[in-house]
């Protein structure tokens, strides 16, 4: 088995980990992950896509990725752990959570990818259509090397997708999001490992949801592309002792977009839960 590569951001208290999402690696989460450390030893695992030598074709359903942060827990000892997920990250962390309750305390789920049943119910059907979306097929031929990390920037501040990060978050993602390489700066995270986990939607997600047992704190965003208004009910309906929270005015990437507010409400719902005792 391979050695599993993670961050450890240090701090005091009880072990956080943190699994970040699709296309972002764990270092790009600075803002967010900062706050914590006052109470918190943080860890974050660097999901496959990040492996040297890794191949997108390794990814044959999302629970590759939830096999490798159980695999990591046990490689690191790890046990009782606080599971904070965000997207991919969230989705892994809440299998793991039912695959090996044992290894959480309680978990924390930012705006997963808990699509609408009749959409898993397409894509398990026809598995290629999946691959041919747009996001995907975007995710495969964006720009993905500049001259500079100045140019990076600048290209990426014009971009949607960032319109609501501030300029902190945005430099964490250009400092640790790409990478120099031949004179040039090139995305770190591979544009086809990308493409492949969104071209491998998780499909046995409401199947799982209702197994959950530790406490979970639900995030959503009220301008998410991703969580929609349908799916977020169902969560409630089949979860209903979670607590849910949903922040207006902010979008699927809102630990970079708000990373103070999202810190604060988790780690006020956590002291809550009697979690914010150092070990």
């Amino acid at each position: 088995m391979t050695n599993i590569p993670f961050i450890d951001f240090g701090g005091s208290g009880s072990l956080l980990h943190f699994a970040h999402a699709n296309a972002y690696p764990p270092e790009c989460y600075q803002q967010f992950i900062t706050p914590f450390l006052s109470n918190y030893h943080v860890m974050a695992i660097k999901h496959r896509p990040l492996w040297p030598g890794s191949h997108p074709r390794e990814l044959t359903s999302w629970q590759v990725i939830t096999d490798d942060v159980i695999h990591f827990f046990q490689q690191e000892g790890l046990q009782h752990v606080i599971g904070v997920g965000h997207s991919l990250g969230a989705v892994a962390t809440m299998y793991a959570a039912v695959q090996c309750p044992h290894l959480f305390r309680a978990i924390v789920l930012i705006e997963p990818v808990f699509l609408p049943p009749q959409i898993l119910k397409l894509a398990a059907a026809n598995p290629q259509a999946a691959a041919e979306q747009p996001f995907v097929l975007r995710a495969l031929h964006r720009r993905n090397r500049w001259q500079s990390r100045q140019e990076a920037f600048d290209r990426f501040r014009s971009k949607s997708v960032f319109e609501r990060w501030p300029d902190d978050s945005l430099w964490d993602y250009v400092n640790n999001g790409i990478h120099e390489e031949d004179g040039e700066f090139v995305l770190t995270y591979p544009q086809e490992w990308e493409g492949r986990v969104y071209a491998k939607p998780p499909l046995l997600v409401w199947e799982h949801i209702a197994q959950v047992t530790v406490p979970t704190l639900a995030v959503r965003a009220s301008e998410t592309d991703t969580l929609f208004a349908e799916s977020w009910q169902l969560w409630q309906d089949l979860q209903p002792q979670a607590t849910f929270v949903e922040l207006v005015d902010l979008g699927h990437m809102l630990p970079m977009e708000r990373p103070l507010l999202v810190a604060e409400i988790i780690q006020n719902w956590l002291e809550k839960e009697g979690l914010k005792r150092k070990d």
